[in-house]
């Protein structure tokens, strides 16, 4: 008995997976079905917005005026055929956003009318959110930031553009993006930064040199990634001094221009300056009494002004009379002019102590 429960369980697992896989749309590929040349094939078909798509399919080889068409249903629609034969190029079907609905399942095929007969290709079935494809992004930008803690290496901080602004402002589509760069003198040594989900992203502690960096974006609903952007190349360049010593180095400078400058005009006024800072020291007085009278030398002036001090006498002067002799030759007297000037020292008064 267990053993039919088995037997059923295992039966009904295979029935179901056999069902599942018949349900499941078909997204044959260049890697599935094999390029033998003998019917043309759908290769790949790209959407970059979700708002229009393109298919291209191989010819079939060594057949000579051929002519294709493609048809494709949606849902239980009826078989239409393709739009645009022009627009994607040859070989191709231009799905625009009248022909173009999401959340429906394309299924298509490619017929070869030949000399020989009709040759139709497998059916390829897809929906549009899988195949979203979209353009690579651009205006690659970048900022060299502040130096690391040793001063031997360089941020980076870089942005850029996504290529389908409206969808992905609205929500319909989600970007991830994936950064590559290299230095220039290791050319075949990449470095990669995934599954970045802003336009920007900071690279951290890059030595001094040359690099080039390109970014690629993909919705999260495909697998499929756009082209890589244009590159854009960035210079480390070694600073030998910081920010902290030019900034100390140019006020070390101005500060010595400005004293220089000071100095330079203060020097002609430095007597006034000395006079200013130094003033001069008085000469002695006595007070109450005047300098000029002192140089007149009127000494009874002088006594009367210093009379007012406690303690002080005036000397008290006393004429003394003296005889003078007569002068001859028999005085002893070299000349009558010594003898003059002895006479004369003789009658000055002389003060009383």
């Amino acid at each position: 008995m267990r053993r039919r429960v088995m037997l059923c369980v295992l039966l009904l697992t295979l029935l179901w997976t056999l069902v599942t896989a018949a349900l499941q749309p078909s997204t044959h590929t260049a890697s599935v079905l094999q390029d033998d040349g003998t019917r043309p094939y759908i290769y790949h078909c790209r959407s970059p917005n979700m708002e229009i798509f393109t298919c291209w399919w191989r010819p079939v080889a060594n057949q000579d005026n051929v002519t294709y068409t493609l048809q494709y249903t949606t849902g239980e629609s009826a078989s239409q055929e393709c739009p645009d034969y022009v627009s994607g190029g040859i070989n191709s079907c231009f799905f625009d956003t009248k022909h173009t609905q999401i959340w429906e399942i394309y299924c298509m095929n490619v017929t070869a009318h030949t000399r020989s007969g009709h040759i139709s290709s497998h059916k390829h079935c897809l929906d549009v959110a899988d195949i979203v494809e979209t353009d690579p992004p651009f205006n690659l930008t970048y900022v060299v930031l502040n130096e690391s803690v040793d001063q031997s290496c360089r941020s980076v901080l870089l942005s850029w553009l996504h290529p389908i602004e409206p969808q992905v402002r609205d929500g319909w589509i989600t970007l991830l993006y994936e950064l590559r760069y290299r230095h220039l003198a290791q050319p075949d040594t990449w470095k990669v930064k995934e599954r970045l989900r802003e336009p920007q992203v900071e690279v951290f502690d890059l030595p001094v040199g040359k690099y080039e960096f390109m970014v690629r974006c993909r919705s999260t609903n495909s697998k499929h990634w756009s082209t890589w952007s244009e590159p854009i190349n960035v210079s480390i360049v070694s600073r030998h001094l910081s920010d902290r010593r030019l900034a100390l180095i140019l006020v070390t400078s101005i500060t010595i221009m400005v004293f220089l400058v000071v100095g330079l005009g203060i020097a002609p006024r430095g007597k006034r300056i000395k006079s200013l800072l130094l003033p001069p020291i008085p000469k002695p007085r006595i007070r109450g009494i005047e300098p000029v009278l002192l140089k007149k030398g009127k000494l009874d002036e002088i006594n009367r002004h210093f009379s007012s001090f406690h303690g002080y006498k005036s000397p008290q002067y006393s004429m003394e009379t003296w005889v003078p002799g007569e002068c001859g030759p028999m005085s002893g007297c070299d000349s009558c002019t010594d003898e003059l000037q002895s006479c004369a020292l003789l009658q000055w008064p002389r003060p009383l102590l």
